[in-house]
């Protein structure tokens, strides 16, 4: 799936963004679910207090175990609902990391592409120097 050309990526690109924007409100309500200007999905998904118990009785491996079958179910009940709008083969994890104690940081994005890179090289290289080769261009005829 990766030997695809640009075009046909930049294509898909489009349609995982329009079925992210119809379908915001409901993966904002259901799955806490917010969408960046990069269109990655991301949540912090916080371990509730009922499944841990008692924190002190536990050891942090303990812990972490009962958290990855959390985040597996989570991610599991998410990527139902991801198949079910058409998104499920568009979509990968970026990132999984814990941020607190008891909360993870959960990105996913395009998997064609790593979205985040594609607007950064966008944002921070092309369109400087689309600018730049223009205001020379633009110099150039005014003085010749």
């Amino acid at each position: 799936m990766k030997n695809i050309n640009f075009y046909k990526k930049y294509k898909l690109f489009k349609l995982f963004k329009k079925s992210l924007i119809d379908n915001k409100v409901e993966l904002e309500t259901n799955y806490g679910i917010r969408i960046d200007s990069a269109y990655r999905i991301y949540t912090v998904l916080n371990i509730p207090e009922e499944l841990i118990g008692e924190a002190y009785s536990l050891r942090k491996s303990d812990i972490d175990r009962i958290s990855e079958s959390y985040i597996k179910e989570y991610s599991k009940n998410l990527n139902n609902f991801l198949n079910s709008i058409g998104l499920g083969e568009m979509c990968e994890f970026y990132e999984i990391k814990k941020v607190d104690k008891y909360s993870y940081l959960l990105v996913m994005g395009f998997s064609l592409f790593r979205s985040n890179e594609w607007y950064n090289k966008l944002y921070f290289r092309y369109i400087p120097l689309l600018s730049l080769s223009l205001i020379i261009t633009l110099i150039l005829i005014y003085f010749l």
